[in-house]
């Protein structure tokens, strides 16, 4: 496709086409949408439908999506899938890509309101997107020019499509440097992982150190000795260590509950 908003609209079926099955993925779909744009007016009709589709699906399971949500709240973040799901509901919101057969790349994000923009600059430079700002008319946008850049974005949001046309259009030549940003990539998503075993383990001690472990249920006491024990191990391989049958989801949530209940108990002193 030659032309740049049948190509951005065949990215965003394609996203459509290939909804997460896990729940937590398409709330943040719906949180990134909302923080982007207001989506009870999108321009791309699809996206729209798509939008009040998944709405509906999680208000069914009495769900609530806040009016105002943090891109960066990590307590939203579930899985691995949850922060693919936020590009893409920023992407659907806003998003457009010029076709890499192009001669010029391009990926813009345009938003209605400055505050919106001020808040997904923020989100995606924190997970090593470097877009740049311009003003163009009444719209903030956001955007890249690198063939390069574009392709890891897509490829982050889990649409690898748009890298394999980026490779093909001869923007990206390099095998070397395709296999090297692949590697970054899990590097970057290893980083993460200790990260929050770091909060965890942090938040366990922080309790203990108050004497308020016996706040805990038994479950989440046995999720919390668990985590101490293995702080090297990523929440599959924890999970898979558990002496009691217990799936990562599970895992990520019981201790999510105790970071947040050491938050709590901070707040208070």
């Amino acid at each position: 496709m030659s032309d740049g908003i049948s190509y951005s609209r065949s990215v965003k079926r394609e996203m459509i086409a290939h909804t997460p099955k896990k729940l937590c993925c398409r709330k943040n779909i719906l949180r990134a949408m909302r923080a982007s744009a207001d989506c009870s007016a999108l321009r791309d009709r699809e996206a729209a439908e798509y939008y009040n589709k998944l709405l509906t699906e999680v208000s069914a399971r009495h769900i609530s999506i806040e009016d105002a949500p943090n891109l960066g709240d990590v307590t939203a973040l579930s899985c691995a899938g949850c922060r693919p799901a936020i590009l893409r509901g920023i992407f659907l919101a806003v998003g457009s890509v010029s076709d890499p057969a192009s001669r010029e790349a391009n990926l813009d994000l345009s938003f209605r309101s400055e505050a919106r923009a001020d808040a997904a600059e923020a989100y995606l430079s924190s997970v090593g997107f470097g877009f740049r700002r311009r003003v163009r008319r009444s719209s903030h946008v956001l955007y890249l020019k690198s063939g390069e850049a574009i392709g890891d974005f897509f490829a982050e949001a889990g649409i690898n499509r748009v890298l394999f046309d980026v490779s093909n259009s001869g923007l990206i030549s390099d095998v070397a440097n395709f296999a090297n940003r692949r590697y970054n990539a899990d590097i970057s998503n290893l980083k993460r992982s200790t990260d929050a075993s770091e909060r965890a383990c942090d938040a366990i001690r922080y309790l203990a150190s108050e004497d308020k472990l016996h706040l805990l249920d038994e479950e989440l006491q046995k999720t919390a000795q668990l985590r101490l024990e293995y702080p090297e191990l990523s929440l599959t391989q924890l999970a898979s260590a558990s002496p009691t049958a217990v799936s990562k989801p599970t895992l990520a949530n019981r201790l999510r509950r105790i970071i947040l209940l050491a938050e709590e108990l901070k707040s208070q002193n």
